[in-house]
């Protein structure tokens, strides 16, 4: 190519010579003149003759000067020829590659189930030996989770049955498998200072949609991931992980356990209308960024204990079947729980509210109490709290919460009678009918 030079950030051949050249010549001259004056040159004596041992010393100088000057063009072009060559080899590394690529695609849409398990392992080979694939990869990988996978054999769900009692019968799903571990071993990290050469760093996945069996993703990195409307057969396992972007749940289904304890989500973390259909556990879990779960619904029991939420905390309209525990979790912004619905027993034991906590229109309909029957005994509302139009009908305890600020249970109602129910002063409850008390403010 005429302008091959340009690509590669080399001068052209010409400008190349042209600067060896004019280099070699001021070394000659510098050369020269030093030679001159290190034999002496005094302008009003008479040169005398040189010798013939002067002569031959001076013109081996010369020929080391010229045999200098062909090494210095031998050299500039030998280092360009190395370069091109360099370049064509690079060249057709990428070219091989991407031949490759297109080769463990098509595996992957083959007809037979082997055969597709051989596209995968060659697009791992691929990505592991050229990092520049790894997101284009990983980003095929995830558009394979994504199509259409026809439903579990009857029982999948069940606690006793596992599916590697039907890969054998069902080929797609030992497919299906496999690819979900090959993003589980390229995903996941080593101990701080261990530097995995299987890792594959700054990674984004987009799983929206997907039917995936039994994920695991426990202590997996990824820059940011979407599983927007995913459905999860059988566990759910992300204890340990960390996004550094946006995690997004949104519209998700989780058949079974759910595990995302002690992971970190350090950027928006979406769980939006998610479904829980077994248990969810979020203990020890950090959100650095605003959390969202609002019209989340927990069927199983629901465990955020000792989780951190750093930025805004969204539980508006979720419901809560079984027991919902925050014992202990410190909310740093404001809290939303505004239309929860708490059918279980619902514990804040200890938690700490450091700004407003909207419990505004909440319905706690079994026991609120958790560590002994007190619900939200020594939790800490560091700002406003709003509990105005909540509905208590199994025990409400506040015995030991703190409250900066006068909380409001203005228009709340409560089971009656109760003696178990502790309520914050100056606030009382007062009986309405036969089974109900409202909250009123002790004057």
């Amino acid at each position: 190519m005429k302008d091959a030079h340009k690509t590669l950030g080399l001068w052209s051949i010409r400008r190349a010579l042209t600067f060896a050249f004019t280099a070699a010549v001021v070394l000659l001259i510098a050369a020269w003149f030093l030679l001159l004056f290190l034999l002496g040159s005094p302008s009003h004596a008479k040169p005398k003759p040189l010798e013939t041992k002067d002569l031959l010393d001076l013109l081996k100088l010369v020929f080391a000067l010229v045999a200098g000057v062909g090494a210095l063009v031998a050299l500039v072009t030998a280092y360009r020829r190395q370069r091109v060559d360099e370049a064509a080899g690079e060249r057709a590394e990428r070219v091989q590659a991407h031949v490759e690529y297109g080769q463990g695609v098509e595996l992957l849409g083959h007809d037979r189930a082997a055969v597709r398990l051989g596209g995968l392992y060659s697009l791992e080979h691929l990505a592991q030996d050229h990092p520049y694939y790894r997101q284009t990869v990983t980003d095929f990988v995830c558009s394979y989770l994504r199509m259409p996978f026809p439903a579990l054999p009857a029982g999948h769900d069940d606690q006793s049955e596992q599916p590697d009692d039907h890969t054998a019968q069902d080929p797609e799903l030992q497919v299906r498998l496999t690819a979900q571990r090959l993003l589980k071993r390229h995903l996941t990290t080593g101990a701080p200072g261990d530097h995995r050469p299987t890792y594959w760093d700054g990674i984004h996945i987009d799983l929206t949609g997907a039917h995936l069996i039994d994920f695991d993703f426990t202590h997996c990195h990824a820059t940011s991931a979407t599983f927007t409307k995913t459905q999860f057969s059988g566990d759910a396992v992300f204890g340990g992980a960390q996004f550094s972007g946006d995690a997004g749940f949104n519209g998700a289904q989780f058949s079974r356990a759910a595990r995302f304890g002690e992971t970190r989500f350090m950027g928006a973390t979406m769980f939006g209308g998610a479904q829980f259909s077994g248990d969810a556990g979020f203990g020890g879990a950090q959100f650095s960024g605003p959390a969202r779960f609002s019209g989340a619904q927990f069927m199983g029991a629901a465990g955020f204990g000792r989780a951190q939420f750093m930025g805004p905390a969204g539980f508006s309209r979720a419901q809560f079947s079984g027991a919902a525990r925050f014992g202990e979790t410190r909310f740093m912004e404001a809290t939303m729980f505004g239309g929860a619905q708490f059918r279980g027993d619902a514990g804040f034991n200890g938690a700490q509210f450091m700004e407003a906590a909207w419990f505004s229109g909440a319905q706690f309909s079994g026991d609120a109490r958790f560590d002994r029957g007190a619900g939200f005994g020594g939790a800490q509302f560091s700002g406003d709290a709003w509990f105005d139009r909540a509905q208590f009908s199994g025990d409400a305890r506040f015995d030991g919460a703190q409250f900066e600020r006068e909380p409001n249970f203005a228009d709340a109602t409560a089971s009656h009678p109760n003696d178990n129910h502790v309520w914050p002063s100056p606030w009382l409850a007062q009986a309405v009918t036969l089974d109900t008390a409202k909250l009123i403010r002790e004057s």
